[in-house]
């Protein structure tokens, strides 16, 4: 209302509306005023394009900013807004695209790198964002705590814990705060590296501990299995005035999951609503379904799923189809693949399990014909792979794999292994036959 009684509206007052739409999810109302503004003969500046991008709801129309900038000469090689445009792609996935911006970008900063850090790490491709991260590193550039928090992500999810230490010593070595992202970051890395002792001692140095953090300690013991600690920081967290999210009972319930705390974990998943106002949505009602399965409480687990507010997904039937091959129901188990071969119709892990199920059973007939159901779909069995770091370098291996350049050195040594073994298995006079599959 304001805008519009301005007789005569400068760029700056479009810019101000433009982003002020795109904030607010109006994104189609700013190109309107885009528009609107470049009628009225006003020339764009170097924060047009920029909340014009924040506008855009899809890469068409990204792209098509995009070329307003090379358009325009003038912003072509402006930091700002080529920064804008990468960060823009990476939103969308488009990381293929960000990364020539990336490349050809006559100037860069600490901002820019950690956009397309961020970026790669986002869309889970964390070798690059890694390895972007050692190129920035070496070029001298500033790192700050976004930057961390991404590289912290990526070595959480690759089990890169020689290069997440040497972050945390970064962090110590410059005074830098461990803000609540910052620390849940590092918690979170040390937990999913296997150290959960650190990632204690980390917890215990942030200063301020918001719900961020909190999460991050609760979930790192849900994951190595310390249940009643879990629910005791979940008690803590409480005492200390923090109100948990949605991710706190994810955490929580997970917990209870591993420790096979049944009648606690259904009590609080049944509390989340009462008691803290939280309606719980898909990810809790697949928490307590896990639950259900790992005890064994597979006809319970069912009526969660087929009663829950919500159209189940292939996280719900995917458990208890799993939960199904360790006790051989056959019933529960086609009700679950029934789901999953249209939700997930090419999952080759799903047929493989329902074939040893009907296997156990001996129904050879049903287990024919699941492998020709594999067969007519041409399912591809996806190989398994593992990553392991050396000299902060982290290497991934899929089974059968031969494209290291190190393969012939590292089957030479494992055939070494297996023979070391059976030479050790007949001294001690144990049986040797598992070690053939080396």
């Amino acid at each position: 209302m304001v805008f519009d009684q301005l007789t005569q509206p400068s760029t700056f007052s479009f810019n101000t509306m433009i982003k002020g739409y795109g904030t607010n999810d109006l994104g189609h109302k700013g190109i309107d005023l885009y528009i609107q503004m470049r009628y009225q003969g006003l020339d764009a500046d170097t924060f047009t394009y920029p909340f014009l991008l924040k506008a855009c709801n899809g890469l068409k129309q990204g792209k098509g900013v995009h070329s307003l900038v090379v358009k325009s000469g003038r912003f072509s090689s402006e930091i700002h807004s080529l920064t804008s445009l990468m960060t823009f792609y990476c939103s969308f996935g488009d990381v293929e695209s960000a990364r020539l911006l990336f490349d050809r970008m006559p100037e860069k900063n600490v901002v820019t790198w950690t956009g397309i850090i961020t970026g790669y790490v986002k869309q889970k491709r964390y070798k690059e964002g890694i390895e972007l991260f050692y190129q920035m590193k070496n070029s001298g550039f500033e790192i700050n705590e976004l930057t961390l928090v991404s590289v912290l992500s990526a070595c959480a999810n690759l089990g890169a814990l020689e290069l997440g230490e040497w972050v945390h010593e970064y962090i110590d070595r410059n005074k830098i705060v461990l803000n609540p992202k910052l620390g849940a970051s590092l918690i979170d890395m040390y937990a999913k590296c296997g150290r959960i002792d650190k990632a204690s001692q980390a917890f215990q140095s942030v200063p301020y501990k918001g719900v961020y953090v909190w999460n991050a300690m609760i979930g790192g013991l849900a994951m190595h299995g310390y249940g009643i600690e879990a629910l005791d920081r979940f008690r803590e967290m409480q005492g200390n005035g923090i109100k948990p999210d949605g991710i706190t009972f994810i955490a929580v319930l997970s917990a209870c999951s591993h420790s096979g705390f049944v009648e606690k974990g259904k009590e609080i998943f049944h509390s989340m609503k009462r008691d803290y106002g939280i309606e719980p949505n898909i990810k809790h009602y697949g928490c307590l379904v896990d639950l259900l399965c790992r005890a064994g409480l597979l006809n319970e687990a069912y009526e969660v799923i087929i009663t829950m507010p919500m159209k189940p997904n292939a996280v719900l039937w995917g458990p208890l189809l799993n939960a199904c091959s360790a006790t051989a129901n056959v019933e529960l188990a086609e009700a679950a693949m029934q789901h999953l071969m249209v939700l997930e119709p090419f999952n080759d892990g799903n047929y493989v399990l329902m074939s040893n199920i009907y296997a156990a059973k001996k129904r050879w007939d049903d287990v024919a014909r699941v492998r020709q159901i594999v067969k007519d779909r041409q399912i591809v069995r996806n190989p398994g792979h593992s990553l392991i770091e050396v000299d902060n370098v982290v290497h991934e291996f899929m089974v059968g794999d031969g494209r290291h350049p190190c393969s012939e050195e590292i089957y030479d040594m494992l055939e070494k292994v297996a023979v070391t073994l059976k030479d050790k298995s007949k001294y001690s006079g144990s049986s040797d036959h598992h070690l053939d599959h080396l």
